[in-house]
């Protein structure tokens, strides 16, 4: 059996750190966290944004198969 030669890689867009800036985000909606945690918010959701792989022939490897 051989291993494929194309890596394959499928993301569902949420990691850990979007979903820290979500759950920010609705701290924030709901007065609950003060507004000085807004920088932490807009870093990770950037963060959580970024490091999402982007592998663009992916999908469409998949679609061969």
């Amino acid at each position: 059996m051989r291993l494929p030669t194309q890596p394959q890689f499928i993301t569902k867009g949420l990691n850990t750190f979007s979903l820290l800036g979500l759950s920010l985000v609705w701290g924030h909606m709901l007065n609950l966290i003060s507004l000085w945690f807004l920088p932490l918010t807009i870093l990770s959701i950037l963060v959580g944004y970024g490091s999402e792989i982007n592998n663009k022939g992916a999908f469409k490897n998949n679609l061969d198969l």
